[in-house]
């Protein structure tokens, strides 16, 4: 669809679907609201303008999550924004984490202070349930890489856990 033949229609359906996901993507990517809100724009704005015709709705779900995850990758760079530290006043935007207990909060903690890459392997991986050869196309490496990510990933996560006696071996 091309921003000639755009459709009001069209376009909050395409939104309703894919909105969440993206800024979801994004906000676990950047770790920031109004970045994760920005992607979500310049997302659809790059949907519309493009001609790209999709094959089905996997297809499109994957191309949109490419350009998420490359749209988050071009803020990272820009801003050199690396290595993120979190402060104490992080703001909870999940819904799925605003009742929880601390051992939520502190493995949320956890999770955001991985890389970006495994940061986005992971909750493409476990929140999203995509297969790791998506993933591999989304972030535009070896299938391996990913594994790679998610195994060290979870070796991090395991290891804080261990540390704070929420895991038990």
């Amino acid at each position: 669809m091309s921003v000639i033949d755009f459709d009001k229609q069209c376009f909050d359906k395409l939104y309703q679907k894919y909105a969440d996901i993206v800024f979801r993507t994004a906000y676990h990517f950047l770790l920031n609201k109004d970045d994760a809100e920005d992607i979500v724009q310049e997302v659809f704005i790059k949907y519309f303008i493009s001609d790209k015709k999709f094959n089905d709705d996997n297809h499109e779900k994957a191309w949109i999550l490419k350009v998420t995850a490359n749209l988050c990758k071009n803020v990272l760079r820009s801003k050199s924004r690396q290595n993120l530290q979190l402060d104490d006043t992080i703001q909870v935007i999940d819904n799925n984490f605003e009742n929880t207990r601390v051992e939520h909060m502190d493995l949320k903690n956890t999770i955001y202070k991985l890389t970006a890459n495994q940061r986005l392997a992971v909750y493409l991986f476990y929140y999203e349930q995509i297969p790791i050869k998506n993933i591999a196309k989304i972030m535009r490496c070896n299938e391996n890489t990913v594994k790679s990510h998610l195994s060290r990933a979870k070796s991090k996560i395991k290891t804080h856990l261990e540390k704070e006696q929420y895991y038990e071996l």
